[in-house]
């Protein structure tokens, strides 16, 4: 598994990934290397914003769900739980 690259804030340490438990040197590592863990962390991102998305989403569709069974509920029915509340 490839983790994010560490020690980029820090100026003078160099910045590291780690590849299957191994530390590397991210300078060390080929240009395509490089540019392939750039697109996986850039891909975790995107696959982060989704899963917010579909969270929300999910959220709102049960949210229109209720709504619609609110909506057809016989009138007496609401009426007692207008009573209760």
């Amino acid at each position: 598994m490839i983790h994010d690259v560490h020690n980029i804030e820090e100026p003078s340490a160099q910045p590291t990934v780690t590849i299957d438990g191994e530390e590397y040197s991210f300078e060390g590592l080929s240009v395509e290397t490089q540019a392939n863990i750039a697109r996986v962390n850039e891909l975790r991102r995107e696959v982060s914003t989704l899963q917010i998305q579909v969270n929300e989403r999910q959220a709102l569709l049960q949210m229109y769900i209720k709504a619609i069974s609110d909506s057809v509920q016989p009138v007496e029915e609401k009426e007692d739980e207008a009573v209760v509340q």
